[in-house]
């Protein structure tokens, strides 16, 4: 598979579920984030991993003001 092919088929989620991820799967996706390529680098990030109600809530509240 080419870049080019990898790109067409890219898809950004916008709605999501509220059931739990299976921690196997939760590993596996913060795996690839920590091994995704930046430019050289320099783009730091976060990556914040919510899994109660409360810590939730207090994100959103976060973002929103």
């Amino acid at each position: 598979m080419t870049f080019l092919d990898l790109a067409k088929q890219r898809y950004s989620e916008r709605y999501f579920d509220s059931k739990p991820i299976e921690k196997e799967k939760l590993n596996r996706i913060l795996e690839a984030g920590r091994i995704a390529p930046s430019g050289c680098n320099y783009q730091p990030q976060r990556i914040y991993v919510i899994q109660s109600d409360d810590a939730m809530k207090k994100a959103v509240r976060t973002i929103l003001n």
